[in-house]
């Protein structure tokens, strides 16, 4: 399993220069835009390491990741008002299985 302290930095770093950034933006959408924009790319980053807990079979890191996704980015998707509900639900699931099929592609071929 890879250390999850990188990964944790990493999310720390990119959800506090896209705060800050978010901070100094005059448009209130666009200053919204980037916050949740940070905070998403800081979540993402964070739970990465839940696919490298090897004592887990993948279908529990999957449902792990997923939950957290569930009640972390989908929020900030809802808030964001980038969607209709019903569109930001279908892009919360579009972009997770296209994510989720990417990375299983990409660690089949690593091994």
């Amino acid at each position: 399993m890879k250390k999850a302290v990188p990964f944790l930095i990493s999310s720390v770093i990119t959800a506090t220069i896209m705060t800050s950034l978010s901070l100094f933006i005059n448009d209130p959408f666009q200053a919204k835009g980037t916050l949740v924009s940070g905070l998403i790319a800081a979540i993402v980053i964070a739970t990465i390491p839940i696919y490298d807990i090897d004592k887990w079979p993948l279908k529990k890191r999957s449902l792990v990741h997923f939950l957290v996704m569930l009640i972390t980015v989908l929020p900030l998707l809802f808030y964001s008002g980038w969607f209709s509900p019903l569109i930001t639900v279908g892009v919360f699931l579009l972009f997770g299985l296209v994510g989720w099929t990417i990375g299983f592609i990409i660690n089949k071929f690593q091994k």
